[in-house]
């Protein structure tokens, strides 16, 4: 399935929400995950987003994905 379907799967979305829910039972609220989105694209050395070492550029996302990120904080 091409990665822009897969922004709408329901069984992604659903499997993601009970990996969340999972992480967040240890924590308390305020360090709670409240909001997620897939994002079709793929993290690479190519595109920037990972380092050769494959740890994430957050910068480099936090700049292609701002209005991804901007979304999440603008639900409520």
């Amino acid at each position: 399935m091409p990665p822009e379907e897969l922004v709408h799967d329901g069984r992604l979305l659903a499997d993601l929400q009970r990996a969340v829910d999972d992480a967040n039972d240890p924590v308390s609220r305020a360090e709670s995950i409240r909001h997620f989105a897939v994002i079709p694209a793929d993290f690479s050395e190519e595109t920037g987003h990972l380092t050769p070492s494959l740890k994430l550029r957050r910068s480099a996302v936090a700049r292609d994905f701002a209005k991804d990120i901007a979304a999440l904080y603008e639900r409520k």
